[in-house]
């Protein structure tokens, strides 16, 4: 089936990042923001996002221009009715996901796909939900969506081979690298990741090294990009500590549960790149370790 029209349900970040991929590789995309009210805060955010790769001279103006023209903007649930696949990208929360998914299939024709880019969350929960549960599959983008390559596509426990071969080809089609995952909690990328980062907060709290020693320890010895303290701060020490519960919930191994350090950080607000604050103190140039963890926190 030849995917033209994507719904995305969901203008936070990784929402919009979805948009800008697909409309880039000229599909029309309806892009819901899941609250009601106005979309012009969403609009905005994107066109400023693309402003500044044209700044950079990664594109021209006028691709800039087709791109925002093949994005439509709306709090209307319902404009997804006639696109071939819809991507859900809203709140981590299962109860949250699973309502929104009943609603779809109301609404869109019964050929449509109906994906979720949930991180952690179990796609086959999504699915019990639904009458018609063979189109339904999960399509995990990674941030920033526009630059990561990665996407998981999650074979759920119902979901067509069919299903599964079209998201494929579509993800080959608008640059993407694919690779086909069965629904485990976390899939490849959080299931090996997460679990990575939690064992440096732990090293941390024992004394093992600082923030900076194991972050430069695991660059110049791992050949890593970042540290797992610059990663966790980059991805969100809130978003961090939900997937470590998830995967928690569903093994029950107290090596997946949250240390202690990331849940005091997360209850203060101190959530990473976001808030100008988690692992690393963001207010100055270069960042330097927070120091509120010079000491133990309790």
């Amino acid at each position: 089936m030849a995917i033209n029209n994507v719904g995305i349900i969901g203008c936070g970040t990784m929402g919009l990042g979805i948009a800008h991929v697909c409309a880039q590789a000229g599909r029309q995309v309806v892009a819901v923001k899941a609250t009601p009210g106005s979309t012009d805060k969403a609009q905005a955010t994107l066109d400023k996002g693309l402003a500044r790769i044209v700044d950079r001279g990664k594109m021209d103006a006028a691709e800039k221009d087709a791109i925002m023209g093949r994005v439509t903007f709306t709090d209307n649930e319902s404009a997804v009715a006639d696109c071939d696949l819809v991507i859900e990208s809203i709140i981590e929360d299962i109860a949250t996901k699973k309502e929104l998914f009943r609603r779809l299939e109301g609404i869109c024709r019964e050929d449509t796909m109906l994906t979720s880019n949930t991180s952690t969350l179990s796609v086959t929960a999504m699915m019990a939900v639904c009458n018609k549960r063979d189109r339904i599959a999960g399509l995990h983008f990674f941030n920033p969506a526009p630059v990561m390559k990665l996407v998981e596509i999650i074979h759920a426990f119902e979901t067509s081979e069919k299903v599964i071969q079209d998201l494929n080809t579509f993800c080959k089609e608008i640059g993407k690298d694919p690779v086909i995952v069965q629904d485990t909690t976390g899939f490849i990328v959080n299931r090996l990741l997460t679990p990575y980062m939690l064992n440096a907060i732990r090293m941390l709290e024992r004394g093992t090294g600082t923030i900076e020693g194991i972050d430069h320890a695991m660059m110049a010895g791992a050949g890593h990009p970042m540290g797992p303290f610059q990663l966790a701060d980059y991805i969100g020490l809130d978003v961090v500590e939900a997937m470590s519960m998830n995967i928690f919930m569903d093994v029950r191994h107290e090596h997946h549960a949250p240390p202690h350090t990331l849940n005091r950080l997360v209850q203060l607000g101190y959530l990473g790149r976001k808030t100008g604050k988690g692992f690393y103190d963001y207010s100055q140039r270069p960042p330097v370790q927070n120091p509120l963890l010079s000491r133990p926190v309790v």
